[in-house]
């Protein structure tokens, strides 16, 4: 019986020791697979976050990293390596070393960073001897920026090992010897790196465990400081040992518990850092079908853990109908092959919104190779995939300009030696044939390049391939076989091969020919331009200056840089009204050109005369979005002019002194009776004469007043009937020259009255209605009449119409100065003469004719109230 119950004893003693045992190795266990799996995921993160911003500069960088070691105080360093050479290190302070370190010619770390290529997974070396000293685990991983068609480089990270252990309390640990091995992530195959090798010797047996890691796995042995106890079969200390047997179980009852709470705690920490990651894991007894999942994963499928119970027939409903097939022949083969599996696939969850992850598993077998348990991990890559997506179409748009535009665009790339390894099919429409046929060649041989230009590009070239540059711009120019002159413009940088294995040259080459053509012209307008004896000034939308060519800073005094950025303004002589500019502004803002001539001021304060032409400037899309000014100065024409009109001014004014004198002589003379009827008739004719040129030389006088604005107006009551009369009496001479007759009707009858009053001045209703009369009798054919009417109508109308039609050339400008059309001798001064004399009485004044009718009227419109100022007229 003492020999029964002391067994009994020692069995559960035994038991009570492997029990502790175990909890505690799977305390270590869990937080070593925490700490680990959250640093390797932070240097995930970090790939992650390059292949999103490839181009991302060293600042970003370094705030990133900054926030990993503030998370982290496993990590130690970290590499940024793009096409395999670091050309980032954090922290730099120390590992200047480090920078330029090509991978591949390192044959330590190349076969662990190839490994990271070819699997495109992240993948975990060592523990191994620290440069600085000490263990560390190095983390490397792959960035993809263009899914799996483009692999920009690796990113890797240093995790200390001694400092794992020390945080871990691994090293404290006084009851139980432990040792770790798998180095490379190898689990039971993997030498071993941390305690005494002999533990995991089967007469130990020692208790084990697996290490889990993102990468692969470690496998974790302990026993109790100096084996397993044996308690002495002695009856004489039976009650004793019951009673330390008790105490035993007690105490390891409480060890349990202990360890339960702090499996609770690091399983508290694990799930956080699953949250963080989107990554959860899962186990499965195959036996039972019972299946586990973490929080985190629970929260990938969208699921709550207390309405959701895990089971295979259960996930399969959660998997996109179109990816379950797949996923069940990788899990199969991978149970039968008993190797670890990885996938990407699709799922649904319960609120209908389709999510990417990605498995990874393996499974654990008996001592007979029966598949036991399944476990592993599920990420969500939503996001990852996302990008992918948008990475992929951006492909195909790429695709499509290349094929569009290949007329313009040519893809290359050659070896360091100039054969062509690769060409687009551009290539083909530079007339060397199709792009096979560049295949192979060097690209020097293949064009007749201008020898300047082929010097320039191998010496940029040079650069790139030796090292001294990343990339590379430059332009080059050839001879095409037809003859063609062009010229490409070429962007290379270098990049690393892996059929080849070796660095090649490749880049884009863009036609510019039109380009560097339309530059030429432009070059050649500049210097036109520029060279101009005009001013020409180009303006914003704003009205701010941004161009001026030298003439205007020679011609205002304004420095170019003076000018600039300011207002047209700054030129403003206070001569122009308001109205006058809102006049300019309103015509090349409805996209019209204005002309005319402007008095402006120049720095010193000068005034001078332009004149200018100012036309808007429009955008490919038919928007204004500037205006151009080309101004000539005509100071010197201006006072030409105002010279000329003084001249005329004091010639019209001294000619009537002695033509006074001229008329006054006939009268004298006329005095004589001893005169003949003869006599008498001469003397008239001269006395006549006189006052007709004198009238003209008045009119010449009251004309240029009419001009400069200085006529003043005095109307009083004039019969127009008498003076009409007058004009048709003193034309018969021209009536009879021409065979044209003149009838004159009232409101379209004959019978017209005697008298017809308007307001006016006699003088100039005489030169008005002779002019137009005299313009219309010349405008006739033989034979025809000139109908003179008047209408009485809110005031009185004068309508002169004769056959024919005035010109289509000048009927916009028939009131100008100096229009004429088919007369030798005309001076474009009658209808000129008659506007100004119809504008100073006030009249309106307008032309209409008619093809269809081959006719033309002049109407003269007369106000019924008497005018005396403009404002009262157009009041």
């Amino acid at each position: 019986m003492d020999v029964f119950i002391q067994y009994q004893l020692y069995q559960r003693y035994r038991n009570a020791q492997m029990l502790s045992v175990y909890h505690q190795t799977a305390v270590i266990r869990a937080q070593l697979e925490k700490e680990v799996n959250s640093n390797l995921l932070l240097i995930k993160g970090l790939a992650d976050y390059v292949s999103y911003r490839p181009e991302l500069r060293k600042s970003e960088l370094d705030r990133y990293c900054q926030g990993i070691f503030f998370r982290s105080r496993l990590i130690k360093k970290i590499e940024v390596a793009p096409d395999y050479v670091v050309e980032y290190v954090y922290p730099l302070e120390g590992n200047e070393s480090v920078l330029g370190l090509d991978y591949r010619l390192s044959p330590a770390q190349w076969e662990q960073v190839k490994k990271v290529h070819d699997s495109g997974q992240l993948v975990a070396s060592g523990p191994l001897d620290f440069v600085q000293g000490g263990n560390a685990l190095i983390g490397r991983a792959p960035v993809y920026v263009r899914s799996n068609e483009y692999f920009w480089g690796i990113v890797s990270g240093v995790i200390d090992v001694d400092l794992l252990f020390e945080k871990d309390g691994i090293n404290k640990i006084s009851d139980l010897d432990v040792a770790i091995r798998g180095v490379d992530d190898k689990g039971s195959g993997g030498a071993v790196f941390y305690g005494n090798p002999d533990i995991f010797d089967q007469h130990n047996k020692a208790v084990t465990m697996q290490i889990i890691l993102s990468s692969g796995s470690w496998q974790i042995a302990a026993i109790p400081k100096g084996g397993w106890g044996v308690i002495p079969p002695d009856s004489f200390l039976l009650h004793g040992v019951m009673l330390l047997l008790v105490m035993i179980i007690s105490f390891s009852i409480y060890k349990v518990i202990t360890k339960s709470n702090e499996v609770e705690i690091v399983k508290s920490s694990l799930s956080e850092a699953q949250s963080i990651a989107h990554l959860g894991n899962w186990s499965m007894d195959l036996s039972s079908g019972k299946i586990w999942w973490s929080d985190e994963t629970y929260r990938i499928f969208g699921i709550h853990d207390d309405e959701y119970q895990p089971s295979v027939e259960g996930f399969f409903e959660l998997v996109h109908p179109s990816d379950r097939k797949e996923i069940r022949d990788i899990y199969l083969k991978s149970m039968k092959a008993g190797s670890a599996y990885a996938l990407d696939h699709r799922i649904i969850r319960p609120d209908g919104m389709v999510r990417y992850v990605s498995e990874q598993g393996r499974f654990t077998y008996d001592d007979e190779g029966n598949p036991i348990r399944s476990y592993g991990t599920v990420h969500d890559i939503t996001e990852r995939k996302l990008m992918e997506q948008e990475l992929r179409e951006s492909k195909t748009r790429f695709d499509h300009v290349t094929k569009k535009l290949s007329r313009k665009f040519i893809f290359f790339s050659h070896t360091v030696n100039g054969e062509f390894l690769r060409l687009s099919e551009g290539f083909s429409y530079l007339g060397y044939g199709s792009a096979e046929y560049g295949i192979g060649k060097r690209w020097i041989d293949l064009f007749d390049f201008k020898p300047e230009s082929l010097s320039n590009a191998m010496e940029k070239n040079q650069l790139v391939i030796s090292g001294e540059a990343n990339s590379v711009e430059y332009e080059i120019e050839f001879t095409t076989p037809d003859g063609e002159e062009r010229c490409m413009s070429v962007f290379g940088y270098m990049a690393y091969d892996f059929e080849l294995k070796e660095n090649i040259f490749e880049g884009v080459a863009i036609d510019i020919t039109e380009r560097k053509e339309r530059e030429d012209r432009l070059k050649i307008l500049t210097r036109a331009i520029e060279n101009a004896p005009v001013s020409v000034v180009i303006t914003g939308m704003d009205g701010d200056i941004s161009y001026v060519n030298p003439y205007f800073c020679k011609e205002t005094g304004y420095a170019k840089e003076e000018a600039i950025g300011q207002n047209p303004r700054i030129l403003e002589s206070g001569e122009h009204d308001s109205e006058f500019y809102k006049d300019m502004w309103g015509t090349i803002s409805n996209g019209e050109t204005w002309r005319g001539e402007i008095i402006n001021k120049k720095k010193d304060g000068s005034f001078y005369w332009e004149s200018a032409s100012i036309s808007p400037v429009y955008s490919s899309k038919g928007e204004i979005v500037s205006y151009v000014a080309v101004k000539e100065d005509i100071s010197d024409q201006k006072e030409l002019e105002r010279l000329k009109a003084d001249v005329d001014l004091i010639m019209r004014h001294d000619l009537k002194t002695p033509l006074n004198g001229i008329i006054g002589l006939p009268g004298l003379l006329l005095m004589d009776d001893n005169l003949s009827d003869q006599q008498r008739e001469l003397l008239k004719t001269i006395e006549n004469s006189g006052k007709n040129m004198l009238h003209m030389i008045d009119m010449s006088l009251d004309m240029f007043k009419m001009e400069t604005g200085k006529y003043e107006y005095y109307p009083l009551q004039v019969d127009v009937m008498n003076v009409a009369r007058q004009v048709v009496d003193n034309s018969k001479s021209n009536l009879s020259a021409r065979k044209v007759n003149v009838d004159i009707l009232v409101d379209g009858k004959h019978d017209f009255v005697e008298k017809l009053f308007v307001w006016g001045e006699e003088r100039l209703i005489y030169s008005l209605l002779s002019g137009v009369l005299t313009n219309a009798i010349e405008a006739s054919s033989s034979g025809e009449d000139v109908l003179i009417e008047f209408k009485r109508e809110d005031g009185v109308c004068i309508e002169i119409c004769n056959k024919g039609v005035v010109p289509k050339s000048v009927r916009d400008s028939f009131f100008q100065k100096y229009v004429t059309f088919g007369k030798d001798s005309g001076t474009g001064l009658g209808t000129y003469s008659a506007k100004l004399m119809a504008d100073a009485m006030f009249y309106g004044l307008e032309m209409q004719t008619s093809d269809e009718l081959n006719e033309t009227k002049i109407i003269i419109t007369i106000p019924t109230e008497r005018p005396d100022r403009m404002d009262d007229f157009n009041g």
